[in-house]
């Protein structure tokens, strides 16, 4: 496997922070010099974390530290010319400050406020009735125009078999088997589908066509059912997500009750 590797690829005084000023690191924690200035293991180590590197291409520490060399004679070449005064520089050093800066306030408020079990599971119940969707069990017939499927519906009001005509004359890939869906919630279609569908008794078909961007469908229900909803422990990461993102919502909004804020009206 060719391995890959990102030279330069982002800011360079980004990626050499804390490289510079190690010349001091203990002998055996140092993997190389650079006009005396020390790489250490953690920096291998941290450019593998950091780039998501493989098993096979993490083993290549040759490759690593020659890149980390490249960087810190690149960070060397930047201080030389004394690129950390200039005004551009300077401000995108302090939009990277700010963003640490954040970064780590949001991780020590949620840190502080962590995610519980029981709080997880209240959401889950609170979610529960919107997931166990009603169920669906239908066939249909997609024809072009309006006419062609009022005529079918009056074949079927004739007593023609709907498996049959939907094999003959429906433009859809259900037309093989009848026309049959299988089972759907009715989210899962498109909405004049899914109200249509929803309106029907079980066991009755479409008395008018119904109009979608697809054309025209005689809709035939032959059963309903009460959804299943995923059990708790494969929404776990959902929900610790979601409910992590309101304890931060929450946070903000703690902080801004709390300042004087004032906005300009343009």
């Amino acid at each position: 496997m060719k391995l890959q590797w990102k030279i330069l690829t982002t800011p360079v005084l980004c990626l050499s922070l804390g490289l510079a000023s190690q010349a001091y690191a203990a002998p055996s924690d140092v993997v190389a010099t650079v006009n005396g200035s020390a790489i250490q293991q953690k920096d291998v180590d941290g450019y593998i974390r950091d780039f998501k590197l493989t098993p096979e291409q993490a083993q290549r520490h040759d490759l690593i530290i020659n890149e980390l060399v490249s960087r810190e004679l690149v960070y060397q070449d930047a201080m030389k010319k004394k690129l950390d005064k200039r005004a551009d520089v300077v401000a995108e050093l302090e939009q990277v400050r700010i963003k640490i800066l954040l970064n780590a306030a949001v991780r020590e408020a949620v840190q502080a406020n962590p995610v519980t079990d029981d709080e997880m599971q209240k959401e889950y119940q609170a979610q529960l009735p919107k997931m166990q969707q009603q169920e669906y069990r239908a066939r249909h017939i997609l024809v072009k125009t309006e006419d062609e499927a009022k005529s079918l519906i009056t074949a079927l009001d004739r007593g023609t078999d709907f498996s049959t005509l939907a094999n003959e004359k429906s433009l859809d890939s259900s037309a093989q088997n009848g026309g049959d869906l299988g089972w759907f919630p009715a989210t899962q279609m498109v909405e004049p589908f899914a109200k249509a569908v929803a309106s029907m008794q079980k066991g009755s078909y479409s008395k008018t066509p119904v109009e979608t961007q697809f054309g025209w469908h005689i809709i035939a229900l032959d059963d309903t059912r009460e959804g299943q909803a995923p059990d708790f422990e494969s929404l776990k990461p959902q929900l610790q997500n979601f409910l992590q993102q309101r304890h931060i919502a929450a946070y903000l909004e703690k902080l801004r009750s709390g300042a004087k804020v004032d906005i300009k009206a343009k």
